[in-house]
């Protein structure tokens, strides 16, 4: 792939201006045609909206921020191009750099050398609110009152569960490292396309569970909270149906230094041993 055109995103409130500039002009050297996505800005360089991202613009979007940055960028395009992170936060399971090895990421780019992971995304609708949005980690859905335990009624298929509990988290398998690893949850391969079902304080401690991506209907006994990728929230009333679907988008995530499962190290474990 014949990489010319190059557009950087992130988080404005962790992004040092020496940092943006030293990148801008290591790009600009190796004759990159750059854009900047707002809120970002620099010098006369274009600037676009993260809805006019697209294939015609971007062959490749740089994103520096931290794990949530990208998460929300990706739930904003409207075309799905390829991402390198760029770790300026914290842990940085979705990154792939730190700023100071932007030379190494050209060179890979140069030479072709880098795969792009396509990502299974989540969809959310919820017809009688109007809502449909994507996610790439993970739809949580959580009881409303602190004082009542209400029953969850989940669907798929012929596959049925209704049990009281606190409440439910719907991973992708990039989400199984977040929220739900923390809750004891399994780390899965980041490449397939599963539903990572994980109840939540349910009475009969229900364990983690996969499925097949087919759409999930799930329901509840009162009202509750509904929080997409830890940044969207939405309250729903009792026995309000929302579904979870596969979405027709997929996340394209840009590795330059392993294949599947590299995130593990990055959650602090060794990999020796793993295939």
């Amino acid at each position: 792939m014949d990489i010319k055109n190059i557009s950087i995103a992130g988080n404005v409130k962790k992004i040092r201006k020496k940092v943006i500039e030293d990148i801008v002009n290591t790009l600009l050297a190796h004759n990159f045609n750059l854009n900047i996505v707002s809120p970002l800005s620099y010098g006369n360089l274009p600037s676009l909206k993260i809805d006019e991202v697209s294939h015609s613009n971007t062959d490749i979007l740089f994103v520096l921020g931290g794990d949530g940055t990208i998460i929300g960028i990706v739930r904003n395009l409207k075309h799905q191009v390829p991402i390198l992170g760029i770790n300026v936060g914290s842990k940085g399971v979705l990154t792939e750099i730190f700023p100071d090895e932007i030379n190494l990421a050209i060179d890979a780019i140069e030479e072709n050398n880098y795969l792009i992971q396509e990502r299974m995304m989540l969809k959310l609708k919820v017809d009688e609110k109007s809502i449909e949005t994507n996610a790439l980690n993970e739809i949580f859905l959580y009881r409303h009152s602190l004082t009542y335990l209400p029953t969850f009624s989940i669907f798929q298929n012929d596959f049925y569960i209704r049990k009281r509990m606190d409440g439910l988290i719907v991973s992708t398998p990039t989400g199984s490292t977040g929220h739900s690893f923390s809750l004891g949850g399994p780390i899965i391969d980041e490449t397939l396309d599963v539903f990572l079902l994980s109840p939540i304080g349910s009475i009969q401690r229900l364990p983690p569970f996969v499925l097949q991506p087919s759409p999930i209907t799930v329901t509840c006994s009162n009202k509750f909270d509904v929080v997409v990728d830890g940044q969207i929230k939405y309250l729903l009333n009792k026995e309000e149906r929302i579904r979870i679907e596969k979405s027709e988008k997929r996340a394209k995530i840009i590795r330059l230094f392993g294949g599947r499962l590299s995130h593990i190290e990055k959650l602090g474990f060794d990999r020796t041993g793993v295939i």
